[in-house]
């Protein structure tokens, strides 16, 4: 089984637009996304859709997409929200769901972005980490999928990672397990 890479980090800030201007600066990256609210954005810094992140905690209505994953409290903190690791096949993502299940390490949440298929764990420290699949969209694509909205891009739907493995392991393909729609409002 092929071992992830390190793809991206998602902050939250009480201090958007200074954080959002700094690492903007620093990296010399470029809004990839942001929603039309500034609750939060998506740096590119390379050909990759997102390789930093931040919400902004100021703007939070409780939902879970302002603060971790999988998380009981739903708190507005400034700090690290994430990191993530990036699988190269949805097979190896399953694998490495299947190896930490049989070591009785089980996800917070799984979730399917539309770019990515993504499992989210939390490390004794209740740190969050992000292990995903890129659902492969081209830039057309990801363009599209963001010119969707704010639904779109906070708009992600929750999965079984077991059921999905196993249907992959039945034939489905990979399009049809990652496949996504946005919820109905």
């Amino acid at each position: 089984m092929a071992s992830p890479k390190i793809s991206h980090l998602i902050l939250n800030t009480a201090n958007y637009e200074a954080m959002k201007q700094w690492y903007l600066d620093v990296f010399e990256a470029k809004i990839g996304v942001e929603t039309s609210d500034h609750s939060a954005c998506f740096l590119q810094t390379d050909e990759s859709h997102h390789r930093i992140g931040m919400f902004n905690v100021a703007k939070t209505d409780e939902s879970a997409a302002m603060t971790s994953p999988g998380a009981r409290d739903t708190g507005a903190l400034s700090r690290l929200n994430h990191f993530a690791f990036e699988y190269p096949t949805l097979a190896d993502l399953f694998g490495a769901y299947r190896r930490l299940a049989g070591s009785s390490i089980l996800p917070a949440v799984s979730l399917n972005h539309g770019p990515t298929m993504s499992i989210y764990y939390q490390d004794p420290d209740r740190n969050i980490i992000e292990l995903f699949y890129d659902n492969q969209y081209t830039d057309e694509q990801i363009a599209e999928f963001y010119a969707g909205g704010d639904g779109y891009v906070l708009g992600a739907s929750p999965f079984d990672p077991a059921l999905l493995a196993e249907e992959l392991d039945g034939g489905k393909t990979v399009a049809e397990l990652t496949a996504w729609s946005p919820r109905a409002s």
